[in-house]
């Protein structure tokens, strides 16, 4: 029997069925081509095994399999293949949708895969992400028209065709005008500079299945380092080593983290309180009932390695998982464990008992909550210095867990406040936050609505159709008497926003925050762009998804604004991919243009609190072109999908100087005040200490594939990649 993690989750896998996973296909392939042999005339299992190709990627065999149906009269006369369900489609409807659909997948195989630049697949499709190799697209596109032909209303189809034709680079002539969206309505709200992506040069692409993402210091060198988790059972945690002079290295084989697989999600945290980042993986979400996959909890030794101590920490559970949210709820001065779990499993909270070990205390402190949790994320609602909790119920409503407090005997105990508060989200609700959008001072709610079975909603916006205002998100002001009041309308952000990963953070450092939404879902079919919203000073948000690049039609999921150059500005990585191998794609990192405003960073570090600083309430007051003003910062990884540093990156305006700092410590309350603080500088500041200590970070130019050519240096250049001229 196994005893190490990775041999207990490759044992769990190597005797799972993959039939009871969507996503296996490279597994099903055989088994389906085995089953034919002995049933040569079954054309369910024909059309099965082309399906699965596709899915696979080696979806040229898959559509020749199909097409070979698709002229077979034993097919195409069989009842049970042309009658319609009682959504009006038959079993003959989807082999010719799919064939439309391999054909479109091909051509970005072909044209976005192999041959990608920064322009590749970023919606609306123009310049160098034009199909060079356009015999595929052109074959989607007559296949589209025919569909539609068929049925008009087959919106999801049209929305095809039109990223098609965009692919294409110009419409045919053969495609009916009325059925191409308008230009129009591809809005841009905030002319956004355009962000390069440069992630392939820097070889942290991580190409792949849809994943997780850490953005952090994990050598303690004061560059950020890249964790890179991905959903595939069998697929290995990537770990980028910043090397400070704008190169990256692969360092998972020397870290000692070879055998670590699968995690949709990744997130990272000083679980022990010894200086040095560790980060946990949750498993098996949305793997159903093969996902029984127990997490990892990843020391770090301190000397470029880490160690898998889950059996030693006591967190060995089995029920699937992608939420793993840290907070001190207690303020006992470490960080404890909300493991959230799918399917209608009790998710735990585990206390930190300060010795490297974790105590379940779900039941008896009020958090026994049973739920298909997607997301989840800690914040202090009411500002009394306790962490609250809220959590999204995958097709039900959100919860709302209000932090008691401890009692005489330092119990620390939860009540669900959901509705006296008010803030339930949708009835489905997936990647959450807590973030003070408004700069009031108190913690503010977004809480997203995604749903199976819709996908076509997610580009309904941009064909004029009508949207289901249940599957907008929500956008919960905080009234400062616990209650929140659903601002999503007057925020300017009713959409269908149907988001998996997501994050926040400051993209033109004026002190109002943004984020970014990885918009996707598993469906072969869901090819949307992704939507990033520009904060206008906490009056309302502006997209500038187009104008700034970032419309990736690729499935989005982790996001991390992270300065990874250190020059003051966010950039913004985020994992691409989905749940086939068909669909995998590149992680992706914006490299920041700048906007001229002025910033400060800061790593803090605890002492009578966790050391990592986790919960830390940062008020940074100054005077920004004459208007004194304030913003306020939570110290965490940001969202329930995402990996944040954990540090203050603050933007300031034309702010010239930080009057006042005002630090409130979670564990003890304590206030530090730091005084006219200059601006444009990495900082340490430890709890108690008088003074800000100055950080010799010094920024880098990240040796992108033009910044090396320019310089002569012409190694390792393994990938030919354009940036596309704006």
């Amino acid at each position: 029997e196994s005893t190490t993690m990775p041999e207990i989750v490759h044992e769990i896998v190597q005797k799972s069925d993959p039939f009871t996973l969507y996503g296996r296909n490279n597994e099903m392939i055989p088994l389906i081509e085995k089953r034919i042999e002995k049933d040569p005339d079954n054309l369910q299992l024909k059309f099965t095994l082309g399906l699965q190709h596709i899915y696979n990627g080696t979806t040229e065999k898959g559509i020749g399999i199909l097409e070979a149906l698709e002229k077979d009269p034993a097919f195409i006369n069989n009842a049970d293949y042309t009658e319609p369900n009682d959504k009006g489609w038959s079993k003959l409807d989807s082999l010719e949708s799919y064939i439309a659909l391999g054909y479109l997948r091909v051509g970005e195989q072909q044209n976005c895969i192999q041959n990608k630049n920064d322009a590749s697949c970023v919606f609306p499709i123009s310049g160098t992400g034009i199909h060079i190799m356009k015999k595929p697209v052109e074959e989607a596109i007559d296949r589209y028209i025919k569909i539609i032909e068929k049925k008009p209303k087959d919106y999801l189809s049209i929305w095809l065709l039109n990223v098609a034709c965009q692919a294409n680079g110009s419409v045919p002539a053969n495609v009916p005008p009325e059925l191409i969206i308008p230009q129009s309505r591809y809005k841009t709200e905030w002319n956004c500079p355009k962000f390069n992506e440069v992630a392939t040069d820097l070889g942290i692409e991580n190409t792949g299945w849809a994943g997780g993402v850490c953005a952090d210091d994990f050598d303690n060198d004061g560059y950020l380092d890249i964790m890179s988790s991905s959903t595939v059972f069998t697929d290995n945690v990537k770990y980028f080593h910043n090397n400070g002079d704008g190169t990256f290295t692969d360092w998972t084989d020397k870290a000692k983290l070879r055998g670590q697989t699968e995690g949709l999600d990744i997130t990272h945290v000083d679980y022990n309180n010894d200086g040095w980042l560790d980060f946990i993986i949750p498993r098996g979400g949305w793997k159903y009932e093969a996902g029984h996959v127990p997490p990892s909890l990843m020391k770090n030794n301190g000397d470029g390695t880490f160690s898998d101590v889950t059996i030693q920490a006591g967190l060995m559970n089995y029920n699937p998982s992608q939420v793993t949210e840290w907070a001190d709820v207690d303020k006992d001065g470490d960080v404890d464990l909300f493991l959230g779990h799918e399917m209608g499993y009790q998710s735990n909270l585990y206390i930190n008992n300060d010795d490297g070990t974790f105590t379940d205390i779900s039941k008896e402190c009020g958090l026994a909550y049973k739920g298909y949790v997607k997301g989840a994320n800690w914040g202090d609602y009411n500002n009394d210095g306790f962490p609250d909790l809220f959590v999204s119920n995958f097709q039900k409503y959100g919860v709302l867990f209000r932090n008691d407090g401890t009692d005489e005997n330092g119990k620390v105990h939860f009540t669900d406040v959901t509705k006296e508060s008010g803030a339930t989200g949708t009835p489905s609700n997936f990647p959450c936050w807590w973030f003070d959008y408004n700069n009031d001072g108190w913690d503010d709610l977004y809480v997203s609505a995604y749903q199976p079975g819709y996908t076509i909603n997610s580009c309904r916006e941009f064909m004029g159709l009508p949207m289901d205002s249940t599957l907008f998100p929500c956008m919960y002001r905080n009234n400062k008497d616990g209650t929140f009041t659903n601002v999503a309308k007057e925020m300017n952000i009713e959409y269908e926003t149907f988001t998996m990963g997501c994050n926040y953070g400051d993209l033109d450092n004026d002190g109002w925050l943004d984020f970014y939404l990885g918009i996707g879902a598993p469906d072969y079919r869901a090819i949307f762009p992704k939507r990033m919203f520009h904060n206008n000073e906490g009056k309302y948000f502006e997209d500038c998804s187009f104008s700034g690049g970032f419309s990736q039609l690729q499935k989005g999921h982790a996001i991390a604004f992270c300065d990874i150059d250190m020059d003051g500005d966010q950039d913004v990585y985020a994992d691409y991919g989905a749940f086939y191998y068909g669909d995998i794609y590149e992680n992706s990192l914006y490299e920041n243009p700048g906007f001229g405003n002025n910033w400060v960073n800061i790593k803090f570090e605890g002492v009578k609190s966790n050391r990592g600083a986790i919960g830390t309430r940062v008020k940074l007051t100054f005077n920004d072109n004459g208007k004194m003003r304030s913003t306020y910062s939570t110290i965490s990884k940001g969202a329930s999908f995402g990996g944040n540093p954990i540090r203050l990156q603050a933007g300031v305006g034309k702010a010239t100087v930080i009057d006042e700092i005002e630090v409130t410590w979670p564990a003890t309350g304590q206030r530090d005040i730091y005084t006219n603080v200059a601006v444009n500088k990495v900082y340490k500041a430890k709890e108690g200490d008088k003074q800000l200590t100055a950080w010799d970070i010094k920024p880098l130019e990240l040796r992108t594939m033009e910044r090396r050519m320019a310089a002569g240096d012409t190694a390792k250049m393994q990938h030919q990649h354009m940036h596309m001229q704006m």
